[in-house]
């Protein structure tokens, strides 16, 4: 459960992003999931990023130098290491399946769980 919560915590610090860093980050992030995907092993994985540089695609995409990119990059992973923790931490899935069917939103003989994500 921590990984899928520390993941959604990374999707949601991410998607909070002001432009373009988020375009950019999304982007770099894109590249190296299908280059990872294409390797066979590390050091394959490896000398792709260095053959098919996320980062040198990614200036030439949004029109920027190299050198914005990789340090847009850079800050991104640091404020994520920094913040993804923490707001992995106040995550909270909270219950609203009776709340819902005392108001007769939902089915009361429904199977089904209703939640809610409560970031705080």
């Amino acid at each position: 459960m921590s990984e899928a919560r520390d993941q959604f915590a990374r999707t949601l610090y991410i998607q909070s992003l002001p432009e373009p860093d988020r375009n950019v980050y999304k982007y770099i992030d894109q590249i190296e999931a299908e280059l990872e995907e294409l390797a066979l092993t590390q050091n394959h994985y490896l000398q792709l990023l260095r053959r098919q540089s996320p980062i040198k695609k990614a200036a030439k995409h949004f029109n920027m130098n190299e050198k914005m990119i990789y340090e847009t990059v850079q800050r991104i992973e640091s404020e994520l290491a920094d913040c993804v923790p923490e707001l992995s931490e106040r995550l909270e899935l909270v219950e609203f399946t009776d709340v819902l069917k005392l108001k007769g939103l939902c089915d009361a003989e429904d199977e089904k769980k209703y939640f809610v994500l409560n970031r705080f």
